[in-house]
Protein backbone atom coordinates (compact mmCIF):
# COMPACT_ATOMS: atom_id res chain seq x y z
CA UNK A 1 0.00 0.00 0.00
CA UNK A 2 3.01 2.63 0.80
CA UNK A 3 4.51 2.14 -2.47
CA UNK A 4 1.44 2.74 -4.50
CA UNK A 5 0.43 5.65 -2.67
CA UNK A 6 4.16 7.14 -3.05
CA UNK A 7 4.52 6.23 -6.81
CA UNK A 8 2.85 9.62 -7.66
CA UNK A 9 0.43 7.00 -9.86
CA UNK A 10 -3.01 6.37 -9.44
CA UNK A 11 -3.24 2.28 -9.91
CA UNK A 12 -6.29 0.99 -10.46
CA UNK A 13 -7.37 -2.76 -9.33
CA UNK A 14 -7.39 -5.18 -12.43
CA UNK A 15 -10.14 -6.02 -13.62
CA UNK A 16 -11.52 -9.16 -12.32
CA UNK A 17 -11.22 -11.89 -15.60
CA UNK A 18 -14.47 -14.10 -15.64
CA UNK A 19 -14.12 -17.86 -14.72
CA UNK A 20 -15.40 -20.04 -17.39
CA UNK A 21 -18.41 -21.87 -16.64
CA UNK A 22 -19.32 -25.42 -17.46
CA UNK A 23 -22.91 -26.17 -18.79
CA UNK A 24 -25.82 -26.90 -17.38
CA UNK A 25 -26.79 -30.37 -15.17
CA UNK A 26 -29.92 -32.47 -14.42
CA UNK A 27 -30.43 -32.98 -10.37
CA UNK A 28 -29.11 -36.28 -9.77
CA UNK A 29 -31.62 -39.11 -9.05
CA UNK A 30 -32.49 -39.07 -5.06
CA UNK A 31 -32.11 -35.38 -5.36
CA UNK A 32 -35.46 -34.00 -4.44
CA UNK A 33 -36.98 -37.46 -4.98
CA UNK A 34 -36.75 -39.96 -8.11
CA UNK A 35 -38.49 -39.45 -11.18
CA UNK A 36 -42.17 -40.28 -11.06
CA UNK A 37 -41.80 -43.64 -13.59
CA UNK A 38 -42.86 -46.60 -14.08
CA UNK A 39 -39.28 -48.54 -12.87
CA UNK A 40 -38.71 -52.32 -14.17
CA UNK A 41 -37.61 -54.29 -10.74
CA UNK A 42 -36.90 -57.80 -11.93
CA UNK A 43 -37.82 -61.03 -14.49
CA UNK A 44 -41.57 -62.33 -14.05
CA UNK A 45 -39.53 -65.65 -14.18
CA UNK A 46 -37.75 -65.03 -11.29
CA UNK A 47 -40.61 -65.25 -8.82
CA UNK A 48 -42.57 -68.08 -9.67
CA UNK A 49 -46.28 -68.66 -7.34
CA UNK A 50 -45.68 -69.21 -3.91
CA UNK A 51 -42.14 -67.24 -3.92
CA UNK A 52 -40.59 -64.09 -2.60
CA UNK A 53 -37.76 -62.28 -3.87
CA UNK A 54 -35.63 -59.28 -2.06
CA UNK A 55 -34.45 -56.38 -4.12
CA UNK A 56 -32.45 -53.32 -4.02
CA UNK A 57 -34.71 -50.51 -5.43
CA UNK A 58 -34.34 -46.84 -5.37
CA UNK A 59 -32.27 -45.73 -2.80
CA UNK A 60 -33.44 -48.57 -0.34
CA UNK A 61 -34.92 -52.03 -0.56
CA UNK A 62 -38.33 -53.85 -1.71
CA UNK A 63 -40.34 -57.50 -1.66
CA UNK A 64 -41.73 -58.88 -4.64
CA UNK A 65 -44.07 -61.96 -3.59
CA UNK A 66 -45.81 -63.86 -5.93
CA UNK A 67 -49.25 -65.15 -4.46
CA UNK A 68 -50.63 -68.73 -5.26
CA UNK A 69 -53.16 -67.12 -7.21
CA UNK A 70 -50.22 -65.69 -9.99
CA UNK A 71 -50.47 -62.40 -8.42
CA UNK A 72 -46.96 -60.41 -8.10
CA UNK A 73 -46.62 -57.31 -5.73
CA UNK A 74 -43.78 -54.98 -4.61
CA UNK A 75 -43.91 -53.48 -1.31
CA UNK A 76 -41.11 -52.11 0.99
CA UNK A 77 -39.52 -54.60 2.61
CA UNK A 78 -39.23 -54.07 6.57
CA UNK A 79 -41.52 -55.57 8.28
CA UNK A 80 -43.88 -52.43 9.93
CA UNK A 81 -43.08 -54.30 13.63
CA UNK A 82 -39.10 -54.55 14.02
CA UNK A 83 -38.20 -54.11 10.84
CA UNK A 84 -37.06 -57.77 9.73
CA UNK A 85 -36.18 -57.68 5.74
CA UNK A 86 -39.60 -59.78 4.33
CA UNK A 87 -37.52 -61.02 1.83
CA UNK A 88 -36.24 -63.73 4.42
CA UNK A 89 -39.84 -64.56 4.39
CA UNK A 90 -42.38 -67.16 3.71
CA UNK A 91 -45.56 -67.26 0.98
CA UNK A 92 -48.25 -68.47 2.68
CA UNK A 93 -51.39 -68.40 0.45
CA UNK A 94 -52.09 -64.84 -0.98
CA UNK A 95 -49.83 -63.26 1.96
CA UNK A 96 -46.48 -62.39 2.80
CA UNK A 97 -45.35 -63.85 6.23
CA UNK A 98 -42.40 -61.64 8.20
CA UNK A 99 -39.58 -64.73 9.20
CA UNK A 100 -38.97 -62.70 12.55
CA UNK A 101 -42.27 -62.74 14.59
CA UNK A 102 -44.82 -64.39 11.44
CA UNK A 103 -46.87 -61.17 11.41
CA UNK A 104 -49.06 -61.76 7.73
CA UNK A 105 -49.35 -59.20 5.04
CA UNK A 106 -51.58 -60.02 1.99
CA UNK A 107 -51.70 -58.32 -1.44
CA UNK A 108 -53.14 -55.15 -0.19
CA UNK A 109 -49.83 -54.33 1.78
CA UNK A 110 -51.76 -54.63 5.10
CA UNK A 111 -51.19 -57.12 7.96
CA UNK A 112 -53.99 -59.51 8.24
CA UNK A 113 -52.52 -62.00 11.20
CA UNK A 114 -50.08 -61.62 13.91
CA UNK A 115 -50.09 -65.14 15.59
CA UNK A 116 -49.28 -64.06 19.05
CA UNK A 117 -52.25 -62.54 19.18
CA UNK A 118 -54.23 -59.09 19.62
CA UNK A 119 -55.49 -56.47 17.92
CA UNK A 120 -53.43 -55.25 14.85
CA UNK A 121 -52.33 -51.60 14.46
CA UNK A 122 -54.09 -49.88 11.86
CA UNK A 123 -50.60 -48.48 10.65
CA UNK A 124 -49.11 -51.98 9.85
CA UNK A 125 -49.05 -52.02 6.73
CA UNK A 126 -46.74 -51.48 3.90
CA UNK A 127 -45.42 -49.41 1.49
CA UNK A 128 -47.77 -50.88 -1.74
CA UNK A 129 -46.47 -50.29 -4.98
CA UNK A 130 -48.65 -50.14 -7.87
CA UNK A 131 -47.75 -53.01 -9.73
CA UNK A 132 -47.74 -54.48 -13.22
CA UNK A 133 -46.12 -57.17 -15.81
CA UNK A 134 -45.42 -56.85 -19.13
CA UNK A 135 -43.08 -58.49 -21.38
CA UNK A 136 -41.68 -60.88 -18.43
CA UNK A 137 -40.98 -58.11 -16.40
CA UNK A 138 -42.98 -56.65 -13.26
CA UNK A 139 -42.81 -52.84 -13.18
CA UNK A 140 -43.39 -50.71 -9.61
CA UNK A 141 -44.79 -47.17 -10.51
CA UNK A 142 -42.62 -44.18 -7.32
CA UNK A 143 -46.51 -43.07 -6.33
CA UNK A 144 -49.39 -43.82 -4.63
CA UNK A 145 -51.07 -44.25 -8.09
CA UNK A 146 -49.85 -44.34 -11.80
CA UNK A 147 -49.75 -40.96 -13.72
CA UNK A 148 -49.40 -42.41 -17.18
CA UNK A 149 -49.62 -46.09 -18.74
CA UNK A 150 -46.44 -47.59 -20.35
CA UNK A 151 -47.16 -47.84 -24.26
CA UNK A 152 -48.24 -50.90 -26.18
CA UNK A 153 -45.49 -52.55 -28.83
CA UNK A 154 -48.05 -51.34 -32.21
CA UNK A 155 -48.65 -54.55 -33.25
CA UNK A 156 -51.22 -56.69 -30.80
CA UNK A 157 -49.38 -59.95 -28.50
CA UNK A 158 -50.90 -62.43 -31.11
CA UNK A 159 -49.08 -60.92 -34.18
CA UNK A 160 -45.52 -60.74 -31.38
CA UNK A 161 -42.71 -63.13 -30.85
CA UNK A 162 -40.39 -60.85 -27.74
CA UNK A 163 -38.04 -61.71 -25.99
CA UNK A 164 -36.60 -59.98 -22.61
CA UNK A 165 -33.01 -59.89 -21.22
CA UNK A 166 -31.14 -57.99 -18.46
CA UNK A 167 -29.74 -56.55 -16.49
CA UNK A 168 -26.86 -54.11 -18.19
CA UNK A 169 -24.96 -52.25 -15.43
CA UNK A 170 -24.93 -48.07 -16.47
CA UNK A 171 -23.24 -45.80 -14.36
CA UNK A 172 -25.01 -42.98 -16.27
CA UNK A 173 -28.76 -42.01 -15.18
CA UNK A 174 -30.74 -43.83 -17.34
CA UNK A 175 -32.82 -40.55 -17.95
CA UNK A 176 -29.46 -39.35 -19.38
CA UNK A 177 -29.25 -42.51 -21.14
CA UNK A 178 -32.64 -41.71 -23.21
CA UNK A 179 -31.17 -38.66 -24.55
CA UNK A 180 -29.01 -40.54 -27.00
CA UNK A 181 -32.56 -41.22 -28.58
CA UNK A 182 -32.41 -37.45 -29.95
CA UNK A 183 -28.74 -37.44 -29.80
CA UNK A 184 -28.83 -37.51 -33.87
CA UNK A 185 -24.84 -36.65 -33.66
CA UNK A 186 -24.05 -39.21 -32.34
CA UNK A 187 -25.73 -42.02 -34.16
CA UNK A 188 -24.15 -40.18 -37.14
CA UNK A 189 -20.53 -40.29 -35.50
CA UNK A 190 -20.35 -43.18 -33.09
CA UNK A 191 -22.45 -45.78 -34.34
CA UNK A 192 -21.79 -44.71 -38.11
CA UNK A 193 -25.42 -44.14 -39.35
CA UNK A 194 -26.35 -42.69 -42.30
CA UNK A 195 -29.41 -40.17 -41.69
CA UNK A 196 -31.78 -39.94 -45.14
CA UNK A 197 -34.51 -38.09 -42.84
CA UNK A 198 -34.83 -36.57 -39.28
CA UNK A 199 -37.91 -37.29 -37.83
CA UNK A 200 -40.81 -34.66 -36.24
CA UNK A 201 -39.99 -34.83 -31.98
CA UNK A 202 -43.05 -34.10 -29.99
CA UNK A 203 -42.79 -33.23 -26.22
CA UNK A 204 -45.20 -34.08 -23.95
CA UNK A 205 -45.87 -33.93 -20.20
CA UNK A 206 -45.27 -37.49 -19.53
CA UNK A 207 -42.78 -38.41 -22.46
CA UNK A 208 -42.07 -37.82 -26.30
CA UNK A 209 -43.11 -38.94 -29.27
CA UNK A 210 -40.55 -38.98 -32.20
CA UNK A 211 -41.59 -39.83 -35.85
CA UNK A 212 -40.52 -40.75 -39.41
CA UNK A 213 -36.69 -41.18 -38.81
CA UNK A 214 -35.11 -42.90 -41.65
CA UNK A 215 -31.49 -44.30 -41.09
CA UNK A 216 -28.77 -46.85 -43.49
CA UNK A 217 -27.00 -48.76 -41.09
CA UNK A 218 -23.45 -48.97 -43.05
CA UNK A 219 -21.25 -50.07 -40.65
CA UNK A 220 -23.38 -53.39 -39.55
CA UNK A 221 -26.02 -53.48 -41.84
CA UNK A 222 -24.24 -53.71 -45.20
CA UNK A 223 -26.69 -49.94 -45.80
CA UNK A 224 -29.56 -51.33 -44.66
CA UNK A 225 -32.43 -48.92 -44.71
CA UNK A 226 -34.52 -48.89 -41.27
CA UNK A 227 -37.97 -46.55 -40.45
CA UNK A 228 -38.05 -45.77 -37.16
CA UNK A 229 -40.33 -44.17 -34.46
CA UNK A 230 -39.99 -43.77 -31.15
CA UNK A 231 -42.37 -43.51 -27.82
CA UNK A 232 -41.02 -42.55 -24.42
CA UNK A 233 -42.80 -43.10 -20.97
CA UNK A 234 -41.85 -40.79 -18.28
CA UNK A 235 -37.84 -40.74 -18.43
CA UNK A 236 -36.48 -43.98 -18.16
CA UNK A 237 -39.19 -45.90 -20.97
CA UNK A 238 -38.06 -46.54 -24.53
CA UNK A 239 -40.38 -48.23 -27.25
CA UNK A 240 -39.00 -47.90 -30.80
CA UNK A 241 -38.94 -49.77 -34.32
CA UNK A 242 -40.63 -49.90 -37.32
CA UNK A 243 -39.33 -51.18 -40.05
CA UNK A 244 -35.59 -52.16 -39.29
CA UNK A 245 -33.59 -53.44 -42.22
CA UNK A 246 -36.70 -55.01 -43.47
CA UNK A 247 -38.24 -56.74 -40.67
CA UNK A 248 -40.71 -55.64 -38.67
CA UNK A 249 -39.05 -55.74 -35.38
CA UNK A 250 -39.39 -53.59 -31.91
CA UNK A 251 -37.07 -52.90 -28.68
CA UNK A 252 -38.02 -51.45 -25.42
CA UNK A 253 -35.55 -50.19 -22.76
CA UNK A 254 -35.87 -49.41 -19.64
CA UNK A 255 -34.24 -49.27 -16.27
CA UNK A 256 -34.33 -48.20 -12.81
CA UNK A 257 -31.54 -45.85 -10.68
CA UNK A 258 -29.87 -48.08 -7.92
CA UNK A 259 -28.57 -44.95 -5.95
CA UNK A 260 -26.60 -46.46 -3.65
CA UNK A 261 -24.28 -48.41 -5.80
CA UNK A 262 -24.29 -45.32 -8.42
CA UNK A 263 -25.55 -47.27 -11.57
CA UNK A 264 -29.04 -48.11 -13.27
CA UNK A 265 -29.85 -51.65 -13.83
CA UNK A 266 -31.19 -51.92 -17.65
CA UNK A 267 -33.40 -54.50 -19.11
CA UNK A 268 -34.31 -55.08 -22.66
CA UNK A 269 -37.40 -56.86 -24.72
CA UNK A 270 -36.58 -57.44 -28.26
CA UNK A 271 -39.56 -58.39 -30.40
CA UNK A 272 -40.13 -58.91 -33.95
CA UNK A 273 -43.87 -59.26 -36.40
CA UNK A 274 -44.37 -63.44 -36.66
CA UNK A 275 -45.50 -62.91 -40.27
CA UNK A 276 -41.45 -62.10 -40.53
CA UNK A 277 -40.44 -64.99 -38.91
CA UNK A 278 -41.92 -67.45 -41.85
CA UNK A 279 -41.65 -69.97 -42.08
CA UNK A 280 -43.37 -70.18 -38.56
CA UNK A 281 -40.81 -72.44 -36.63
CA UNK A 282 -39.43 -71.50 -33.47
CA UNK A 283 -36.11 -71.90 -34.42
CA UNK A 284 -36.53 -69.11 -37.04
CA UNK A 285 -38.09 -66.68 -34.59
CA UNK A 286 -35.82 -66.86 -31.99
CA UNK A 287 -32.83 -66.51 -34.61
CA UNK A 288 -34.63 -62.78 -35.59
CA UNK A 289 -34.55 -62.31 -31.73
CA UNK A 290 -30.90 -62.96 -31.53
CA UNK A 291 -29.97 -61.38 -34.18
CA UNK A 292 -32.05 -57.90 -32.72
CA UNK A 293 -30.52 -58.82 -29.48
CA UNK A 294 -26.90 -58.67 -30.67
CA UNK A 295 -27.65 -55.35 -32.71
CA UNK A 296 -29.07 -53.65 -29.96
CA UNK A 297 -25.93 -55.07 -27.84
CA UNK A 298 -23.64 -53.71 -29.95
CA UNK A 299 -25.04 -50.30 -30.22
CA UNK A 300 -25.74 -50.17 -26.39
CA UNK A 301 -22.53 -51.85 -25.11
CA UNK A 302 -19.64 -51.64 -27.71
CA UNK A 303 -20.78 -48.26 -29.16
CA UNK A 304 -22.36 -46.33 -25.82
CA UNK A 305 -21.20 -47.78 -22.67
CA UNK A 306 -17.26 -47.36 -22.11
CA UNK A 307 -18.65 -43.29 -23.06
CA UNK A 308 -21.83 -43.38 -21.01
CA UNK A 309 -19.95 -45.24 -18.03
CA UNK A 310 -17.19 -41.97 -17.57
CA UNK A 311 -19.08 -39.15 -18.81
CA UNK A 312 -19.50 -35.75 -16.84
CA UNK A 313 -22.64 -34.94 -18.51
CA UNK A 314 -23.54 -31.20 -19.29
CA UNK A 315 -24.88 -29.49 -22.18
CA UNK A 316 -21.63 -27.49 -22.33
CA UNK A 317 -21.24 -25.34 -25.71
CA UNK A 318 -24.47 -27.43 -27.54
CA UNK A 319 -24.62 -26.84 -31.47
CA UNK A 320 -27.56 -26.07 -33.81
CA UNK A 321 -27.39 -29.53 -34.33
CA UNK A 322 -28.30 -30.44 -30.48
CA UNK A 323 -31.42 -28.36 -30.31
CA UNK A 324 -33.14 -31.77 -29.39
CA UNK A 325 -30.85 -32.92 -26.39
CA UNK A 326 -31.04 -29.52 -25.20
CA UNK A 327 -34.78 -29.58 -25.22
CA UNK A 328 -34.52 -33.03 -23.63
CA UNK A 329 -32.67 -31.92 -20.59
CA UNK A 330 -34.96 -29.17 -20.15
CA UNK A 331 -37.69 -31.63 -20.01
CA UNK A 332 -35.72 -33.46 -17.77
CA UNK A 333 -34.97 -31.01 -15.38
CA UNK A 334 -39.06 -29.69 -14.80
CA UNK A 335 -40.46 -33.36 -14.78
CA UNK A 336 -41.72 -34.33 -11.41
CA UNK A 337 -40.13 -36.03 -8.72
CA UNK A 338 -41.55 -37.84 -5.49
CA UNK A 339 -40.20 -40.33 -3.10
CA UNK A 340 -43.67 -41.48 -0.87
CA UNK A 341 -42.11 -44.62 -0.22
CA UNK A 342 -38.56 -43.32 1.28
CA UNK A 343 -39.45 -43.72 5.23
CA UNK A 344 -40.69 -47.49 3.96
CA UNK A 345 -37.86 -48.86 2.10
CA UNK A 346 -34.92 -47.26 3.66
Amino acid sequence: MHDILNSGKVQRPKKKVRAETRGERVAPQGDGGFDVNWYPVCLSETVRAGEVKGLDFLDGRVVVFRGENGVARVMSAYCRHFGADLGGGKVIGNELQCPYHHWRYGQDGACKHIPIGGAIPRNARQFLFPTIEKWGLIFAFNGHAPLFDLPEFPLPPERLVYRTFGTIDCRLDIALQATNNVDFQHLIVLHGLDIEKYPTVTFHKFGLEQKGLVWRDSKRGAGARSVVDVVMAGTNFLLFGGDLAGCTAYMAISGTPLTRYGISKVYTVVAAAAEDCEPASRARCESVLVDLEKWAHALMIEDDLPITNAISFRIDNPLRQDIYVAKMVRYLQKYPRAHPSSEFIT
